[in-house]
């Protein structure tokens, strides 16, 4: 996890709400561990960020309409596996087939790229013993539980764990099955944390943390919710974080899973905070823009935004820029625009930055809006390729990674095509890219092995065809093919 020292305060806000929870209707028995870490012995302390997490994710937690039977939080008190062990276990002792486990984790995440994903690892740290946890560990430790598993992970390089994310594709997925994972960050990506200090008090917590409990709290009205059901889905979680998360890209196992409720809804409050933000566009060309946004505030709010530019590969924290309202607004629909720098003579600008979005009131700092704003050149080359398995065979959860390698932003139709020539799903449809990381730079998607009204596809030979277009030419790539090998229980 990195840190990001912004001073910004933040606060969620409250929206009116009624749900029919279609999916949560039989109610599993939950359980839950939250674990973090902010003293190491190897790594930056990162206090409060993980405190501030495992308080966010417990009150979540908490909400959810199902009600858990326990929700037990560790904080600095797990330093090696085999504690960590003991204590999944313990909290887990009374899990049945048809139970769910949930275990949040956040913490720092180390991989080497030169190595294997399975190198991937979480720190376990309780500020006087530190141990690594790989993959493998994680998987064992999980399969000793009865049920259904959910990992929640805000850590760098997290997807590794899920073989997502990478410059290359994984050795193995040891997570992959019947567990459900939501990362922060992709197998090559650092994970980020903001920390401030308001009333001689340091508060802060991670950024993929705060957006999911944003999108899935009660006092935010639900927004992950896209289908308003009363049932956040799996799916659902991840969709909000891919459009409200900027820092890193958030990834997900199994890519498709809308039929699991991650969080079911109760009944919201009348909305005080600062909700409906809508960003007029997000992809930009030419040297300088505006960006132009509008949202609703429910009571009287002083906001305040912050631009970072992603420079030379990486996010400029340091020199992040930062306006404020100068006093409060009175409840209503605003409008602003803030005036972009996308080229500068002694600055690389890679392409991409973030636009964040603050109340100013609370002592308790919460992010409301955290997104990418893609910059794409007027021309020039984008080196366009993509890259597949020859040989799928879709079951035991397995998903077919797609590399689509691009060396400047743009935005992406990649689609799955059959021998006819005929689309039958979609990968990515008018989607930006985002700074993934890779070497060489690109975009990492998945198939399942489905067509788009989520059935399976028939065995046989499908490739993958990519577009973009750049300063009005029309690229386009496509894989080699890729043998569908039948499903063994086919009938």
């Amino acid at each position: 996890m990195k840190k990001h020292a912004a001073s910004l305060v933040l606060q969620a806000f409250l929206l009116f709400f009624i749900c029919c929870p279609a999916l949560c209707e039989e109610s599993p028995v939950l359980r839950a561990l939250i674990v973090t870490c902010d003293r190491f012995l190897s790594q930056e302390e990162t206090t409060p960020a993980a405190q501030e997490n495992a308080r966010l994710m417990a009150e979540l937690l908490a909400q959810d309409a199902r009600g858990y039977e326990l929700i037990r939080t560790e904080c600095d008190t797990i330093g090696t596996v085999d504690a960590f062990r003991t204590t999944v276990a313990e909290t887990f002792s009374g899990a049945a087939d048809g139970d769910v486990s949930l275990l949040y984790i956040s913490t720092h995440g180390v991989y080497n790229p030169a190595h294997t994903n399975i190198s991937a690892a979480l720190l376990l740290s309780d500020g006087e013993t530190e141990e690594k946890m790989y993959p493998r560990m994680l998987e064992a430790i999980l399969n000793e539980i009865p049920g259904t598993h959910v990992v929640l992970m805000d850590a760098c390089h997290s997807g590794a764990f899920i073989g997502k994310g990478l410059s290359n594709w994984p050795d193995a997925v040891p997570l992959a099955g019947g567990n459900k994972v939501l990362c922060s960050a992709g197998g090559s990506e650092d994970s980020w944390y903001w920390r401030s200090e308001e009333s001689g008090a340091l508060h802060g917590a991670g950024y993929f943390t705060s957006i999911l409990s944003h999108g899935c709290d009660a006092e935010s009205g639900f927004p992950a919710d896209e289908d308003e059901d009363g049932a956040i889905t799996l799916r659902e979680a991840f969709e909000w974080l891919r459009g409200h998360y900027a820092v890193s890209t958030a990834q997900v196992y199994p890519e498709q899973d809308g039929g699991f409720a991650l969080f079911c809804c109760g009944a919201g409050g009348e909305t005080e905070g600062l909700t409906d933000v809508e960003f007029e566009e997000t992809v930009f060309s030419g040297e300088t823009d505006r960006l132009r946004f509008s949202f609703e505030l429910g009571s009287p709010m002083r906001v305040g935004y912050q631009l970072v530019y992603m420079r030379r590969g990486a996010w400029d924290f340091q020199n992040a820029v930062q306006f404020a309202e100068p006093e409060a607004l009175e409840p209503g629909m605003y409008e602003r625009a803030l005036n972009l720098h996308l080229a500068d003579e002694d600055e690389d600008v890679s392409g991409y930055l973030m636009v964040q979005i603050f109340s100013l009131n609370d002592e308790r700092p919460v992010l409301c809006e955290s997104r990418l704003v893609s910059v794409l050149p007027l021309g020039g080359d984008i080196a366009l390729s993509v890259e597949s398995p020859r040989v799928f065979r879709a079951e035991g959860g397995a998903e077919a990674p797609v590399t689509v390698r691009h060396d400047i932003p743009c935005v992406l139709n990649v689609s799955i095509q059959n021998m006819r020539g005929a689309t039958v799903r979609y990968l990515a449809y008018q989607q930006q890219s985002r700074p993934q990381h890779l070497v060489p730079e690109g975009t990492c998607l998945y198939w399942d092995g489905s067509l788009a009204g989520g059935q399976p596809a028939p065995a046989g030979f499908y490739r993958i065809r990519v577009e973009t277009e750049i300063g009005g030419d029309l690229y386009e790539a496509y894989s080699e093919l890729i043998r569908l090998m039948p499903r063994e229980n086919a009938d």
